[in-house]
């Protein structure tokens, strides 16, 4: 099929290798699962599926490598910072360093990889987000199963290492469903489907206790009430009715939790200590309770690291059981621990990275605000935003979830390329063949009809890379 003489709809992705990426994503939320002893949290199934995309690579029938996209550009110099970076790491530290080598060198090759099937075969957002939400929808129960049955053990994590890594994966999770719920054209089931996720991805927040995944959904979800408040009226039903949804749940959730387990009272317990996380935002020495904390801590060590190497840093995955941490463990912020591994350079490059990330998603959703994609693409820029806190406290860099959204966000991107190339073709076509605004306009409708409500519907132009 083709529109025009430039627009063209390539070839969808086969069947059996969509089954393969939504295992190979799926598999993102199992971080519980290791295959090799000795290395442990960072190699699973989801790694053993991307070793495997590298053999299958031929049967994706990627007939050139496009890797321009800035976003890339830059995961691609953090790599190779990160590489140089290991000259500078001591023997103690050497094998860890390796291993997040491996990890960095891991993300670059799953965005770029799945970067190319984009520009390469007929996807959209929908394709990732749908595997996302079926996936939460067996995560999801999980959590709550196994909380259960532990009467109420606040440590219980369901298929995640501990309560802080489910914290962390269920709110990318959680902004990745509600980008779907807000698709235009979704089937009745997947809608029910995504309001369930919503549910249990907001449930296994509140049981994690991570105040900090609660202030960054927190201001997320104040900037989307924001954004309701200012719009038209009727122009964001959708949105307004979803996010009455996730206010009443979190609330009603709130007011039961005594009542309902000890995980619930835990997190409205943890809920009136939020304003220990804003104290540490604006340089508090001390938490409420009078001692340092594990950030404040944390943050000593960095500031110790950076004076000793300002430029380059102590090396990357050097920061764990050196002398400049005062508990053994990584740099839980990710802004943080590129400035101690990697010095002013790392920051600088993260920096870039957020700003394409932030920057990218605000355009994105100008460019689609008319569109009947506008409310997913405001949910793509807020999201990114309520992320960027959580970065602050949070070591999302090493977090498959992240490269998810990553993979979402560049979808976002190709998807909103194509519909103004196709939407340009079409207007020229129209021009040529009336000359009446009227007949212009039914024209466009009766092409873009099937294109509001077809994932697939991604149509490619020859021009656009």
């Amino acid at each position: 099929m083709s529109v025009g003489a430039k627009v063209t709809i390539p070839e969808t992705l086969p069947k059996g290798l969509q089954v393969f990426v939504a295992l190979w994503l799926f598999s993102g939320f199992l971080t519980q699962l290791n295959v090799i002893p000795g290395i442990r949290n960072n190699v699973g199934p989801f790694e053993i599926c991307g070793l495997l995309s590298l053999i299958l690579l031929p049967a994706f029938r990627l007939h050139s490598v496009e890797a321009s996209h800035p976003l890339i550009k830059i995961l691609a110099v953090i790599t190779l910072a990160a590489a140089i970076s290991q000259l500078q790491i001591g023997p103690a530290q050497r094998q860890f360093g390796m291993i997040q080598l491996a990890i960095m060198v891991f993300l670059l090759v799953f965005v770029t990889l799945l970067y190319n099937v984009l520009l390469q075969h007929r996807l959209s957002p929908e394709f990732f987000l749908r595997i996302v939400a079926y996936a939460i929808l067996i995560v999801g129960p999980w959590i709550v199963l196994q909380g259960a049955r532990s009467g109420g053990d606040i440590q219980v994590a369901g298929p995640f290492r501990n309560r802080a890594h489910m914290a962390s994966y269920m709110l990318t999770a959680f902004w990745l469903v509600l980008i779907l719920a807000l698709w235009p054209g979704l089937k009745k089931r997947l809608r029910w489907v995504c309001f369930a996720d919503l549910a249990l991805t907001l449930y296994a927040i509140a049981v994690s206790g991570r105040r900090s995944v609660y202030l960054s959904l927190i201001i997320g979800l104040v900037t989307l009430g924001l954004v309701i408040f200012v719009a038209s009226r009727g122009k964001r039903l959708r949105l307004f009715i979803t996010a009455s949804f996730i206010i009443l749940f979190l609330g009603g959730l709130y007011f039961v939790a005594d009542a309902v387990s000890p995980q619930t009272a835990f997190f409205k317990g943890r809920v009136g200590e939020i304003d220990d996380r804003l104290r540490q935002v604006v340089g508090a020495d001390e938490s409420s309770q009078g001692t340092k904390s594990f950030f404040i801590l944390q943050r000593e060590g960095v500031k110790q690291a950076f004076r000793n190497s300002p430029i380059l840093g102590i090396g990357w995955g050097g920061f764990p059981k050196s002398r400049y941490s005062p508990t053994g463990h990584e740099v839980h912020s990710t802004p943080l621990r590129f400035l101690a591994e990697l010095g002013a350079i790392g920051l600088g490059l993260y920096l870039a990275m957020m700003g394409i990330l932030l920057g990218g998603s605000y355009r994105l959703f100008r460019a689609m605000r008319r569109t009947p994609y506008s409310d997913s693409y405001l949910a793509l820029a807020v999201a990114i935003w309520s992320m960027s806190v959580s970065y602050l406290y949070n070591r999302h860099i090493t977090e498959r979830a992240f490269w998810i959204l990553l993979v979402v966000y560049l979808a976002a991107d190709v998807f909103a390329r194509r519909w103004h190339t196709l939407h340009r073709a079409l207007s020229t076509r129209s021009a040529g063949t009336s000359t009446g605004p009227a007949a212009k306009q039914g024209s466009l409708a009766k092409a873009f009809r099937p294109a509001a409500v077809s994932p697939t519907f991604a149509p490619a132009s020859s021009t656009e890379r």
